[in-house]
């Protein structure tokens, strides 16, 4: 039983932005082929990876970054800094913004300038211990979203076409734009803590996380589904999915935009902490540099960020697979 709640627990915190918000879109802008074979492809890569950050977290007991301090001193702990920010200022961009913002323009009729930045200065409020228990009504009704995904399976009808796996079909800058997006970031934070804290368990530990990502890699790939059965199209192209079963539309909103809420406060943190280690600035400051950078982002085309995103989640891994091999040659710093 200690094994089968925490992966369930992990698989549920992890379903977020990347899960129901920038897949379901990219279902419906490639091709039926060349999306599920890309995306498969990152959930692959994915659960190696998570398999190797939970492999640090059990041998450091520690998370990421106080890891690499100790490691490699100060300069490693600005390199994981940038590291981490490089994947998780455009993925906040397209989470916190281009998402949120866009459910906030489309609920109320706000300009997206002005939806976007309200985001922005919520998550940031509720990151710094603003308004604790509405951030913890948030994290509760964010949990209904697994048992609403899995009602709308058996109130929509679900097409499974037969996809060839085909590595022809691979498009590899999306496989690595998911992939950063995926274990980039706030991820990499919390799952090197969840491996740290069940460092006593040893490897399984990382068979915990492994299954983790297996359960959450299984319901992305039937949110994809779901949106090519519906052939929807982004913007938010599962809330098009659900808007057309009664009943259930308006509940999904609401649920949806606390996941994105409880994936962004933690995030904005996240982002403020890396960037005052990176620039030396206190948190205040550190936190608006912050804000400033993915607001602007949140301007840029959604593929021109996509693309961007190949480039840093690609360093992204090389800093995880260096990181391992580092730890493994030369041994774990007390």
């Amino acid at each position: 039983m200690w094994m089968i709640v925490p992966i369930f627990c992990l698989a549920i915190i992890h379903i977020s932005g990347n899960n129901v918000a920038v897949i379901p879109d990219i279902v419906g802008s490639f091709e039926d082929d060349q999306s599920i074979v890309s995306i498969f492809g990152s959930m692959v890569f994915g659960v190696i990876i998570a398999a190797v950050i939970a492999w640090i977290g059990v041998m450091t007991g520690q998370d990421l970054v106080v890891a690499t301090k100790k490691q490699c001193g100060v300069l490693g702990r600005k390199i994981v800094a940038l590291t981490l920010l490089s994947v998780s200022i455009p993925a906040s961009s397209l989470t916190g913004c281009y998402y949120a913002g866009g459910m906030l323009q489309f609920l109320f009729g706000l300009p997206y300038w002005l939806a976007a930045l309200a985001c922005l200065i919520l998550f940031s409020l509720l990151a710094i211990a603003h308004s604790r228990e509405l951030l913890t009504l948030s994290n509760y009704i964010g949990l209904l979203l697994l048992p609403l995904i899995i009602l709308i399976f058996f109130l929509y009808d679900v097409h499974w076409y037969k996809v060839s796996l085909n590595w022809n079909h691979i498009n590899w800058s999306l496989v690595l734009a998911l992939t950063g997006y995926n274990v980039g970031g706030m991820w990499v934070a919390l799952l090197m803590e969840t491996t740290a804290y069940l460092s006593q368990k040893g490897s399984r530990a990382i068979v915990i996380v492994v299954l983790a990502k297996i359960v959450e890699s299984i319901i992305t790939l039937g949110v994809a589904y779901l949106v090519l059965s519906a052939n929807a199209q982004g913007p938010l192209a599962l809330t098009v999915v659900v808007s057309k079963i009664s009943g259930v539309a308006v509940l999904f909103n609401i649920v949806l935009f606390c996941t994105l809420v409880n994936t962004m406060a933690p995030a904005m943190l996240l982002n403020a902490r890396q960037m005052s280690s990176l620039t030396g600035l206190t948190f205040w400051p550190a936190l608006f540099v912050v804000i400033t950078l993915i607001y602007i982002i949140s301007f840029i085309p959604f593929s021109l960020i996509l693309s961007l995103m190949s480039y840093t989640g690609f360093l992204m891994i090389l800093f995880i697979i260096y990181t391992a091999y580092f730890l493994h040659k030369y041994g774990i710093n007390q």
